[in-house]
């Protein structure tokens, strides 16, 4: 007699974390109570999204809202209400710590964007720039200067930034590092004229019709120190003006290590202890454009006695 047997096979129960978890169930359940989670059994530190700051005290549900682990988003967003609404990307952590949303490397920030905060720019509310920051919303700005300071461009008077035609490179002059515009200029590339010694001065001494289109300067002493600037020495007028002020004079001082370089070649009345007393020109040169070298023009033989 032929006798059937049946044979049923349980079915192995499937797991309500999804078909591709491979976690052993033992590394978080007990057998007392499959509902009892292990406080330290799963090792989180070990995934693509370690466990830090305020993180560490959140409850799996808060972020594992299925029991399919892995459909969980690792973005900042898929958790956190973007609060900037798009205006600063989705990378959080340029900003924001996990230990608190307060920022504390705007510095680092703005670096990182290309426009460093240096001088007032250091101390300038946030709002001056970004108009929208009250909303938390930043959105891109230019980081020219003129993007934000076009208003003082315009009513500047001294110079007169429009009708001079300076063009809205305010970095050619002005700096960052100081705190007030006008103190500056010294970032002007001004190597056609170097502004070494004495010529480090304002630069209205120089250009003293407001940089006005019509005024023209050249590298010539004379355009400056000549005539029309009332010399008081009448022989710079007359006699001394076929040479060259950097004859002798330099660009330290005027008064001080003045050295004619064409002397030695004026006759021989130039030796001895003539030679050398550069600060005693006057005692010579009493102002008269036609000096006659004659001993007896500074020297009286009538007392027997030479000075």
């Amino acid at each position: 007699m032929l006798v059937l047997v049946s044979i049923v096979y349980a079915e192995t129960p499937k797991s309500p974390h999804g078909p591709n978890h491979k976690i052993d169930c033992a590394t978080c359940h007990v057998t007392e109570d499959w509902k009892k989670i292990k406080e330290n059994g799963f090792n989180h530190n070990k995934t693509h999204f370690p466990l830090t700051g305020q993180h560490k005290a959140v409850n799996c549900k808060k972020c594992h809202t299925t029991l399919k682990f892995e459909d969980v988003d690792v973005d900042c967003a898929s958790c956190h209400t973007d609060m900037h609404e798009g205006t600063v990307g989705r990378d959080c952590n340029r900003c924001h710590t996990t230990n608190s949303w307060i920022v504390n490397n705007i510095r680092q920030i703005h670096q990182q964007d290309g426009f460093v905060l240096l001088g007032a720019h250091a101390s300038a509310d946030c709002n001056q720039c970004h108009t929208s920051a009250s909303k938390l919303r930043f959105e891109n700005r230019r980081s020219d200067c003129y993007a934000c300071h076009q208003s003082q461009y315009q009513a500047t008077t001294t110079p007169n930034h429009i009708t001079t035609g300076f063009g809205t490179d305010c970095e050619r002059c002005h700096t960052m590092s100081g705190r007030d515009w006008t103190a500056s200029g010294k970032g002007f590339d001004h190597s056609f004229f170097p502004l070494t010694g004495g010529h480090n001065i304002d630069c209205a001494e120089c250009h003293w019709d407001n940089f006005s289109k019509e005024e023209v300067l050249n590298t010539e002493c004379n355009s400056c120190h000549g005539v029309k600037n009332s010399n008081p020495i009448p022989a710079h007028k007359t006699k001394f003006l076929k040479f060259d002020c950097n004859s002798c004079h330099n660009i330290n001082s005027w008064t001080s290590g003045i050295n004619f370089r064409q002397h030695d070649s004026w006759g021989k009345i130039y030796s001895g202890k003539h030679k050398g007393e550069w600060d005693k020109c006057t005692d010579c040169h009493n102002n008269d454009a036609a000096y006659v070298a004659n001993c007896r023009k500074c020297h009286s033989f009538s007392t027997g006695k030479l000075p």
